[in-house]
């Protein structure tokens, strides 16, 4: 149990000496009585586009839980490194509207340790209640490339391909700025998003969006259609989104789902660069 909030910046610096050589996924981490502060969920709603002044956003108790999934991951004998692990999928299940100023049960555990054909897999969740009831749950899949497995999967499942005859939605042109603007109201200060001076020994050639803020964005796209009352939604982080770039989101709705979905697709501008396909229902 913990009694604050780690601090990202100190994980991170103890990230950069973890090697992820070992095989321990250790226990639960939990952290009771969790607020959202107020002006950070307003400056996050206007960041990501979601109303000011509304229900807590759908990605904002990821944000919450995100500082005890790193102290997971930071743990002697953790297998992933964290600082070399791609968030290459994140499902939410959001059960019912949550108000801004709601205190959460937060408790974070990995599981699900596997080969994948580039690495190894693992998944942190994020399990969200009040008195009890719970109200928000997350996993985040994260790779670390490696010994390569051919016999693995390459994905669980297969990312949805874009069905034809889907209308082109907005542009959005993000710039070299954008990790460190949305490090800012998250807190994720990670080396890989704030700029290419960091980002080049950890493998980039620049700084990259931050997956969770290219996801925010694209469900915060549904506008009106976005349900306030409880959903639930996969993203697959294909590619990372280079900073700066211009990028355009498509999205069809879909009354096939259980109730009303989505199918987001966000691409490059240019060429046939696919960044994120988000499946979402409700």
């Amino acid at each position: 149990m913990l009694t604050a909030a780690p601090d990202l910046r100190r994980l991170y610096a103890t990230a950069a000496l973890r090697r992820g050589s070992g095989d321990d996924l250790g226990g639960r981490v939990a952290r009771f009585g969790v607020h959202a502060d107020p002006a950070r969920v307003a400056a996050y709603a206007r960041l990501c586009g979601f109303p000011v002044g509304g229900p807590l956003p759908p990605t904002y108790p990821h944000l919450l839980g995100f500082p005890l999934q790193l102290h997971v991951m930071t743990r002697p004998g953790f297998p992933l490194p964290p600082l070399g692990a791609v968030h290459v999928e994140n499902r939410v299940a959001l059960h019912r509207r949550l108000s801004p100023d709601e205190p959460l049960d937060l408790t974070v555990w990995a599981e699900r340790l596997r080969p994948h054909h580039r690495g190894r897999q693992v998944d942190l969740v994020t399990r969200a209640t009040v008195a009890g009831e719970t109200v928000w749950e997350g996993v985040s899949t994260y790779l670390a490339r490696g010994e390569e497995h051919p016999d693995a999967p390459r994905s669980e499942p297969p990312a949805p391909d874009r069905p034809s005859g889907i209308r082109p939605g907005p542009r959005w042109r993000l710039g070299e700025g954008a990790g460190r603007a949305y490090a800012a109201v998250s807190g994720d200060w990670n080396p890989i998003h704030v700029h290419a001076l960091t980002a080049r020994p950890l493998g980039f050639r620049s700084a990259i969006a931050h997956g969770m803020y290219s996801y925010a964005r694209v469900l915060a796209a549904l506008g009106s259609r976005l349900p306030r009352e409880g959903l639930t939604s996969h993203v697959w982080l294909r590619r990372p989104v280079p900073l700066p770039s211009t990028v355009t989101l498509d999205t069809t709705f879909d009354a096939t789902f259980d109730g009303h979905g989505s199918l987001s697709t966000l691409r490059a501008e240019r060429g046939d660069t696919v960044h994120l396909v988000a499946r979402t229902a409700w």
